[in-house]
């Protein structure tokens, strides 16, 4: 496996900098923004003059949204798929009632469609469970600064994807916005967003698939363009649990370099914590099965509620390897690798999530073929992938 690659910018990085500029209502163009889905239908929604938003599949825009319509001068019906309206976002809307916002239930009490209509909000001290999505804490903190008193809002319990609120809160401040967070307390001051981000860096999360594909190859090296060092992705976190299981990398002005290590003894079994990196575990539970390396993955109580239940979409298409995978108190996977799968056929299910779509597809390179019922789901986050993969000299045939 060997080749240069240039991947879209971070879809979490790009869907938190448009918030933040439309805030600061200065526009400006974003060099590298994601090309995904999710950020496409948030773009669509922010620049709209519909009383109506649709935003589909797309989770982040849902949450980041209902917090963004909340403050605006507008009433606004925002609605999503039959999924969406599966997904809770009661937390989400009873802190921003909380704090003032007229938000209306519109099917079904605690999920979407919901109505929103938008006022000035004063803000002040709110406590929030930490152990919600961190979408919901992120949506509050990017408008907080636009709440009269700003917000002191307090995390209570063990906080779950913290990566991704030190994301927020570093955004923030490069645009301007201070915080002081101490202790499990966040304080915003009112105050006006700047627009001081030109380029946004490369999506570490799709980046892992590349970590992915290496482990599971005999040998080669890949190279990626526009990735910062000092990335403000938690996701980045996946050099090092890759460095465990055969890849080495480095990043040098700009490009990341990942190559698989020779001469490289894998460990029988091996644990990581997921707590701060959710997006990584399908990544890792489908390179251990590919592998045979057995694996325990913690902190997961995110997981079954993402586009789908991903813990049982897991285990019950990794088992079709031969894996036995168990699910402990829906917060921690335990894989038990199972035989080698070179001569085998596998038709993998995706459950409308991009993710399952995205960690399956390179166990090609152990099993005699793949086949993904869902192509296009990987549109949500990473939409060159079949291109770039046959850069990397996989065959890829589409169906349609």
């Amino acid at each position: 496996i060997r080749g240069s690659l240039s991947l879209s910018g971070s879809k979490s990085i790009s869907n938190r900098l448009l918030i933040i500029q439309n805030l600061s209502g200065q526009k400006g163009h974003l060099k590298n923004l994601s090309n995904s889905d999710d950020t496409q239908v948030l773009q669509k929604a922010l620049s709209s003059n519909n009383s109506i938003i649709d935003v589909g599949i797309a989770g982040t825009a849902m949450r980041f949204l209902t917090a963004y319509f909340a403050i605006q001068d507008s009433k606004i019906l925002l609605t999503g798929s039959d999924r969406m309206k599966e997904r809770p976002i009661k937390d989400l809307v009873d802190a921003l009632r909380f704090l003032g916002a007229e938000i209306t239930y519109i099917e079904k009490e605690g999920f979407p469609p919901i109505r929103i209509d938008g006022k000035n909000l004063i803000g002040g001290t709110l406590s929030v469970k930490s152990d919600i999505s961190s979408q919901f804490i992120s949506a509050i903190l990017m408008v907080a600064p636009y709440f009269d008193k700003g917000v002191q809002l307090e995390l209570v319990g063990e906080i779950v994807s913290r990566s991704y609120i030190e994301m927020t809160l570093r955004l923030m401040e490069r645009q301007g916005v201070s915080h002081f967070w101490k202790g499990n307390t966040i304080y915003i001051s009112p105050g006006v967003y700047q627009n001081n981000i030109k380029e946004v860096e490369s999506d570490w999360s799709s980046i892992s698939y590349l970590f992915e594909i290496l482990a599971l190859s005999d040998s080669g090296e890949i190279q990626i363009s526009q990735v910062d060092e000092n990335s403000l992705q938690g996701d980045q976190k996946v050099m090092g649990f890759f460095e465990s299981l055969g890849v080495e990398s480095f990043i040098d002005h700009g490009v990341l370099t990942i190559a698989k290590k020779s001469n490289f003894k894998l460990p029988e079994s091996i644990e990581f914590n997921c707590l701060r990196t959710p997006d990584l575990t399908q990544t890792l539970a489908a390179t251990a099965c590919g592998l045979g390396v057995n694996m325990m993955l913690r902190g997961l109580k995110s997981l079954p509620l993402k586009e789908t239940n991903r813990l049982l979409a897991l285990k019950v298409e990794l088992e079709k390897c031969g894996a036995s995978i168990k699910i402990i108190n829906d917060d921690e996977l335990q894989i038990i690798s199972g035989e080698r799968f070179s001569s085998k056929d596998f038709n993998f299910q995706t459950y409308g999530d991009h993710r399952m779509a995205l960690c399956l597809s390179p166990l090609a390179l152990k099993a005699k073929s793949v086949i993904i019922d869902d192509a296009e789901v990987i549109d949500k986050s990473y939409k060159s992938y079949w291109e770039d993969l046959k850069r990397l000299s996989f065959n890829i045939h589409l169906f349609e």
